[in-house]
C-alpha cells in the first residue's frame, strides 16, 4: 500500500487498567478515552514489515488486465495478508508477556492472543448470549419471586439470581427489561443490616469485575477483526485505483487524439462535401444536356420532316404512348413531377441566351437550331401545364368528403383524392410558381361552392327587375337569414378549403421521385404559396367588385335606399349591425383558420418543423393583415353610413315623438346647425349634424300649464326620446365594439357614443326641455290683483293659489324626473352591466372628459333654467303675500279710526286697538287666510321639489314673509298693548308656517322678543331693554339680544310712544325720561334705514358674531 503506517507508541503511551472506587466498584467517569472511541489502526500499522505485499496485483500488466483479473489479485493478496498477520499473532501469544516489548493489536501492555483463542470466545460469547435470551423471562421473574428458606439461604439465592440478572443486562441489552439502577435496587432490596449490605456489594462487585475482563476481551477481539476487515478493504481499493488510473490515462489519450485529428477530420468533412456538391452539379448538368440534346433533336426532325410535331396531342394522352415521337417523360402522367422540373430547367437554358457571352451563339446555325428547340420546348410546357390544369380540375370537380387523416385515406371511395391534387400541384408549381392552377383553382371554388354570389351576379339585373323589387315588401327576417347562411356559407367553404390548401399547396423538400439526384429544391417557392392561393381566394370571395361578398352587401342595402322612407331607413340600421355582427365573426374565424389550418400538424419531423422559415411566418402575418385590411373595407364604409344614418333618425324619431302630440317647432337658422364636436374623425367631412330645432314658446305659452302636462310632459312622452337613444347606443355598441379585434378600439366607441350623448344632450335640452322650462316660469303672474281679497278666506274651499297654481309644481316635477331618467337611462355612472354612456367611455380618457363636460353642461343650464322659474315662483309667491297681508288687512280695518293716535291716513294699523277690544279671534284675519293659503302651497313645492331645494326655498320665503311683516309694520302700523297680544298670535302663526321646511328661522325668535316692548308697561321697559341690572353697556336685555338701535327702533312703535299735544305729535315724558335714563339718542329723530332689520341683515350679523 502507498500509505505510510503510523509508528508503534511507546510503552509510555499504553492504557490504564479500570481505576476503581475505594468500595471495589469502577469509576466509570475517569474509563480512559480509547474504551469508548473508534478503535485504532490495525496492528501492522505499528510495523513495517507487516505492510500488505500486494505481489499478486503488483504482478498483473496495468494496462491490458481486466477488472475482475485485479480483483482476484486483490482478494489473494488479502488472503495472504491475513494469514500473515494471524501468524504473527501466534507468535506473539507463545512469548512471554513483558513490559516492554513492541505492542500487538491492542497497543502496549495488552495481552495478546491468537486469533483461534479469539474466535474461539466469539463462539462463547455467542452461546451465552443465545442461552440467556432463551431465559430472559425467567430470569426477570426471578427478581420479583418471594424466596422461602433462611436468611442465610435467601441472600444466597438473591444474589445468584441478581447476578443472571446482570449477565443478561451485559451479554442481551435489548432483552432485559430493567435498567442498571432496578438491578441496584433488587440488590440491597433485602439488606437490612449493613454486614447483609456490605456482603452482597462484595459479591457484586466480583461478578462485575469478572464480566468487565469479559467486556474488555470481546472489545479488543472486535478491534482486531475490524482491523482485518480494514486490511483487506485497503488492498481492494489498490485494485479500483488502479482500473481508475488506467482509465484516466486512456480518456487523457482519446482527448489529445481528438484535439490532434479534429480539425483534420473537419477538413475532409468540408471538403467531401463540396466534392458531392460539385458531383450533383455535373449530374445536374450531364441531365440537362442530355435533355437538351433530345428537344433538339425532337426539333431537327420536326423540321426536317415538314411535319408539325402534335404536341399537344401527344402530351395530352390523346395519341396513344406507342405513336407517340416525344419521349415518354413528357407524355405518361406518372412521369409528370419529373418532366415539370426537366421543363423549368431547359426554360431557364433559355432564359439565359440573352445574358450569355459564348462565341459559339454568333454562329446563324447555331442560333437557328436553338431558337428551334426554344420553340419546341415552350410548346411542350405550355401543353404540360394544360394537361396537369386538367388533371386537377378533374379531381377536384368529382368532389368528395375531405379527408386529410393519412394519404391512405384519400383513395376511399367518397372521398376527395388529394394525393392526387396535390402531386398535380407539386409538378404545376415549375410552371411560373404554380400560378395558373391558382387562378384555374380559385374559380372552381367560387363557382362550385358559392353559386348565389358568382352565378348570375348583380351585373345581369336590368333595371325594371330593380323596380320590382322595390315595389316588393322588405322583409327583415327573410333578409337576416339570407345574410346569416350567406356569412355562414362564407365561412363553413373557407376554412374546408383551408384545410385543402395546407396539403394540397404545401410542399415538402423530400416530397416527389428520386429522392436525391436530380431533385430541385422548392423549399423558398413552397413556404408562402399556401399564403398566396388563400389570400386569392379571399380575395375573389370577399372583394370582387361584381360578385364578391362585400358587393352584395352593398347591393343589398342599396336596396333598402332605393324605398327612401324613414321605415327603411330603420331597417338598413338594423341591417348594417346585422351585417358587422355578422362580418366580425366570419373574419375572426378566418383569422384563427388561417392561423392553424394552413400550418398544418401532422407527423413531421424535427427538422421539417425547423424548415418553416421566416419566410412562412411572414407570409402568415401578411394573410391575417390582409384579413384585416378586408375588414376594415368592409366596415369602414358601412361604419360612415352607419353613423349618418343612425344620427339622422334618432334626430327624426326624437322630434316625431313631439310632433306626434302637436308640438311646434322653430325652423332652426343655419347658423344653429352646429358640428358634433363629440363624434371627431370618426364620421369624416360628412358627419350628420343634427339642426336645433326648440319648441316653440308661444305655442307652449297657448297651451298653459293644462297642455303642457297632457302633451310634451306627459310621461310616456318624456320617455321615447330616451327609448329611441338607448336603441341607438345598444347600435353602436354592436357597431364598433365587441367582436372587432384589433380594428374596432374602444376610442372609435367611445367617440361615437359621445357623439351620440352629444346630439342627446342638445334636442333634450336645448330643443326640448329648456323651452318648456322656460315657459313654464313666464306663465306666472307676479303682479296681485289690483283689488283687495275679501277676507277671510273659505277653508271648507280649495286655497287660493298666491299666484302659483299646483301645475307649476307638476310641471317642474315632471321636469325633475326626465332630467333623472336622462341621467339614469344614458350615462348610467357607476352602474356595472348597464352598457350606457359611462361604462362605454371608461376606457377613453379623452371622451369620458368630453361626455362629463356635456353632461356637466346640460345640467348646469337646466339648473340655471329651473332656478329662475322656481325664483320667479317666489316672487310671484311673495307679492301676493302682500297683497293678503297688506292689502287685505288693512281693508278689514280701513274703518277703524285710532283716536288721539291716528297718523295722516287717519288708520294706525289692525294693531292699534283700544283697550278693552275683544281678542276672541285667535288670528287676524289676513293672517289665518295667509297661513291657509301657505299651507295648501307648501303640499305642491314638497311633492315638486327635492329636500334640499324645498328647505333653500321655504327658507327664503320665510325671510320675506318676515321681512314684509317687518317692513309693514315698522313703517305704517302702531301696536297698542291689546294689539301687541294679537300681533304675537299672528307672529307665532306666521313662524308656525315658515317652519314647515328649512332650518334656518331664527329671524322670528327674535321678533318674538322684540314684541315685549308693545306688552310691557313703560315704568318696566328699562329692566326689559338693559336687564335687571339697569346698565345699558351690560350686553344683556333686549340690547344685548337684538341691539340697542333695533330694540328702539321696535320700541318707537308704541302706540303710547308720543302723544298729540296742540295737534302736533311729541315723544311722551317716559319716552324722554327713560332716554335720559339709559343715555342713548333716539334713532327715529333720523332716517331710519329699514334695510336693515330684514331677515339677510340679522343672519348676517348673526354669522359675524
Amino acid at each position: 500500500m502507498s500509505a505510510k503506517r503510523q509508528p508503534t507508541p511507546p510503552a509510555a503511551n499504553r492504557a490504564p487498567r479500570f481505576p476503581t472506587t475505594t468500595g471495589g466498584l469502577y469509576d466509570l467517569d475517569a474509563l480512559d478515552e480509547e474504551l469508548v472511541t473508534a478503535t485504532g489502526p490495525s496492528s501492522s500499522a505499528y510495523h513495517d514489515a507487516m505492510e500488505p505485499k500486494l505481489d499478486n496485483l503488483r504482478s498483473l500488466d496495468k494496462s491490458t488486465a481486466t477488472f475482475k483479473e485485479m480483483i482476484r489479485a486483490a482478494e489473494a493478496d488479502a488472503a495472504s495478508h491475513a494469514a500473515r498477520v494471524r501468524g504473527y499473532d501466534e507468535v506473539r501469544s507463545a512469548a512471554p508477556i513483558s513490559g516492554g516489548g513492541g505492542g500487538g493489536r491492542g497497543g502496549g501492555g495488552r495481552e495478546t492472543s491468537s486469533w483461534r483463542e479469539r474466535l474461539e470466545r466469539r463462539k462463547r460469547w455467542d452461546a451465552k448470549s443465545e442461552a440467556l435470551k432463551k431465559e430472559v423471562t425467567t430470569i426477570v421473574g426471578n427478581l420479583t419471586t418471594p424466596i422461602e428458606g433462611t436468611q442465610a439461604e435467601v441472600a444466597s439465592v438473591r444474589l445468584a439470581r441478581w447476578q443472571r440478572a446482570l449477565e443478561l443486562y451485559v451479554y442481551c441489552p435489548e432483552e432485559t427489561g430493567v435498567d442498571l439502577l432496578k438491578l441496584l435496587e433488587k440488590l440491597i432490596e433485602g439488606c437490612g443490616e449493613e454486614d447483609e449490605l456490605l456482603d452482597a456489594l462484595s459479591q457484586a462487585s466480583q461478578t462485575s469485575t469478572s464480566l468487565v475482563d469479559q467486556t474488555s476481551l470481546a472489545v479488543r477481539d472486535a478491534a482486531d477483526a475490524l482491523a482485518e476487515a480494514e486490511d483487506a478493504y485497503h488492498i481492494k481499493l489498490e485494485a479500483h485505483t488502479m482500473l481508475v488510473n488506467r482509465a484516466a490515462e486512456q480518456s487523457e489519450k482519446i482527448e489529445l487524439q481528438f484535439r490532434t485529428n479534429g480539425s483534420n477530420a473537419l477538413k475532409i468533412g468540408q471538403q467531401l462535401e463540396m466534392a458531392e456538391a460539385k458531383k450533383r452539379q455535373c449530374d445536374t448538368a450531364s441531365l440537362l444536356i442530355r435533355q437538351w440534346w433530345m428537344m433538339e433533336n425532337l426539333a431537327e426532325q420536326e423540321e426536317l420532316s415538314g411535319e408539325e410535331l402534335q404536341v399537344n396531342e401527344e402530351v395530352r394522352g390523346v395519341i396513344p404512348s406507342s405513336s407517340c415521337r416525344m419521349d415518354p417523360l413528357f407524355t405518361r402522367p406518372e412521369n409528370s413531377l419529373e418532366a415539370a422540373r426537366a421543363l423549368k430547367s431547359l426554360r431557364t437554358v433559355v432564359k439565359s441566351r440573352g445574358n450569355s457571352a459564348n462565341g459559339a451563339l454568333l454562329d446563324p446555325v447555331s442560333r437557328h437550331r436553338f431558337d428551334v428547340t426554344s420553340r419546341l420546348v415552350q410548346r411542350t410546357s405550355v401543353a404540360l401545364e394544360a394537361r396537369l390544369i386538367q388533371s386537377f380540375s378533374e379531381v377536384y370537380a368529382a368532389g368528395g368528403t375531405y379527408d386529410f387523416s393519412s394519404p391512405d385515406a384519400a383513395t376511399r371511395p367518397g372521398r376527395l383524392n388529394w394525393v392526387e391534387l396535390r402531386n398535380s400541384a407539386m409538378a404545376l408549381s415549375y410552371f411560373d410558381g404554380g400560378r395558373g392552377l391558382h387562378k384555374r383553382y380559385v374559380q372552381m371554388v367560387v363557382t362550385s361552392r358559392f353559386p348565389e354570389l358568382f352565378q348570375g351576379g348583380s351585373g345581369d339585373t336590368s333595371d325594371d327587375s330593380d323596380e320590382d323589387k322595390d315595389d316588393e315588401q322588405l322583409d327583415m327576417d327573410s333578409m337576416r337569414q339570407k345574410l346569416s347562411n350567406l356569412f355562414h356559407r362564407v365561412c363553413e367553404v373557407c376554412t374546408a378549403e383551408f384545410q385543402l390548401i395546407s396539403n394540397v399547396f404545401a410542399y415538402s423538400v423530400n416530397f416527389g421521385k428520386g429522392g436525391g439526384d436530380a431533385m430541385f429544391d422548392v423549399t423558398s417557392l413552397s413556404d408562402a404559396i399556401p399564403f398566396q392561393v388563400a389570400r386569392a381566394l379571399l380575395q375573389r370571395v370577399i372583394s370582387d367588385p361584381n360578385d364578391g361578398l362585400h358587393a352584395r352587401i352593398n347591393d343589398l342595402l342599396d336596396s333598402i335606399d332605393r324605398r327612401g322612407d324613414f321605415d327603411a331607413g330603420t331597417k338598413k340600421l338594423d341591417t348594417f349591425v346585422v351585417v358587422h355582427e355578422k362580418a366580425a365573426g366570419l373574419f375572426t374565424m378566418l383569422k384563427e383558420s388561417a392561423q392553424t389550418m394552413l400550418m398544418p400538424t401532422g407527423k413531421k419531423s424535427s427538422e421539417e418543423y425547423q424548415a418553416v422559415s421566416d419566410e412562412n411566418a411572414r407570409a402568415v402575418a401578411s394573410l391575417i393583415q390582409f384579413l384585416t385590411t378586408q375588414e376594415m373595407a368592409l366596415s369602414s364604409s358601412h361604419r360612415r353610413d352607419y353613423l349618418n344614418l343612425e344620427l339622422r333618425l334618432l334626430h327624426h324619431e326624437c322630434c316625431y315623438c313631439l310632433d306626434r302630440i302637436g308640438a311646434k317647432f322653430v325652423i332652426p337658422k343655419k347658423s344653429d346647425i352646429r358640428r358634433n364636436t363629440g363624434l371627431g374623425h370618426v364620421g369624416g367631412p360628412a358627419t350628420y349634424s343634427a339642426p336645433v330645432m326648440p319648441l316653440d314658446k308661444q305655442y307652449l305659452k297657448k297651451i298653459g300649464f293644462a297642455g303642457l302636462l297632457n302633451g310634451p310632459l306627459k310621461q310616456s312622452v318624456l320617455r321615447q326620446p330616451l327609448m329611441h337613444a338607448t336603441d341607438s347606443l345598444a347600435r353602436a355598441r354592436l357597431m364598433f365594439g365587441t367582436g372587432q379585434g384589433g380594428f374596432g378600439d374602444i376610442d372609435s366607441t367611445a367617440r361615437v357614443v359621445t357623439g351620440i350623448f352629444s346630439q342627446m344632450c342638445t334636442f333634450y335640452g336645448n330643443s326640448f326641455i329648456f323651452p318648456i322650462i322656460e315657459v313654464v316660469g313666464s306663465l306666472l303672474d307676479t303682479n296681485p290683483p289690483s283689488a283687495p281679497p275679501n277676507l277671510p278666506f273659505d277653508e271648507n274651499s280649495p286655497a287660493p293659489d298666491l299666484g302659483v297654481d299646483g301645475s307649476f309644481w307638476v310641471s317642474i316635477e315632471r321636469i325633475h324626473s326626465a332630467a333623472k331618467a336622462f341621467d339614469r337611462e344614458l350615462w348610467a355612472e357607476q352602474r356595472a352591466g348597464s352598457e350606457r354612456v359611462w361604462e362605454i367611455l371608461a376606457g377613453s380618457h379623452t371622451s369620458l372628459t368630453l361626455a362629463k363636460d356635456l353632461r356637466m353642461s346640460f345640467f348646469q343650464e337646466l339648473e340655471e333654467r329651473g332656478e329662475t322659474a322656481i325664483l320667479r315662483a317666489l316672487d310671484t309667491i311673495s307679492t301676493h303675500i302682500q297683497w293678503v297681508l297688506v292689502a287685505g288687512g288693512e281693508n278689514v280695518t280701513k274703518n277703524r279710526v285710532r283716536p288721539n293716535f291716528s297718523d295722516k291716513s287717519g288708520s294706525g294699523g289692525p294693531y292699534a286697538l283700544p283697550a278693552g277690544s275683544s281678542l276672541e279671534n285667535a288670528n287676524s284675519p289676513a293672517v289665518k287666510s295667509l297661513t291657509f293659503c301657505l299651507r295648501a302651497q307648501f303640499v305642491h313645492t314638497q311633492a315638486a321639489l327635492t329636500p334640499q331645494s324645498l328647505s333653500a326655498f321655504w327658507t327664503a320665503l320665510s325671510m320675506r314673509l318676515y321681512d314684509i311683516l317687518v317692513t309693514r309694520l315698522l313703517q305704517h302700523y302702531f301696536i297698542s298693548m291689546v294689539g301687541a297680544v294679537k300681533l304675537s298670535r299672528d307672529v307665532e302663526a306666521l313662524r308656525s308656517v315658515a317652519m314647515l321646511a328649512g332650518t334656518d328661522h331664527q329671524h322670528w325668535d327674535m321678533l318674538r322678543e322684540l314684541l315685549t316692548v308693545y306688552m310691557t308697561p313703560p315704568n318696566a321697559l328699562k329692566t326689559i331693554l338693559v336687564g335687571p341690572e339697569g346698565d345699558p353697556t351690560s350686553g344683556k336685555g333686549l340690547f344685548g339680544q337684538a341691539g340697542k338701535i333695533q330694540a328702539l327702533v321696535f320700541m318707537s312703535r308704541r302706540i303710547d310712544y308720543r302723544v298729540k299735544v296742540n295737534n302736533v305729535f311729541q315723544k311722551s315724558t317716559w319716552v324722554v325720561e327713560l332716554l335720559e335714563d339709559l343715555g342713548v339718542p333716539d334713532p327715529t329723530d333720523g332716517i331710519v334705514n329699514i334695510a336693515l332689520y330684514s331677515a339677510q341683515s340679522l343672519r348676517n350679523r348673526r354669522l359675524k358674531s
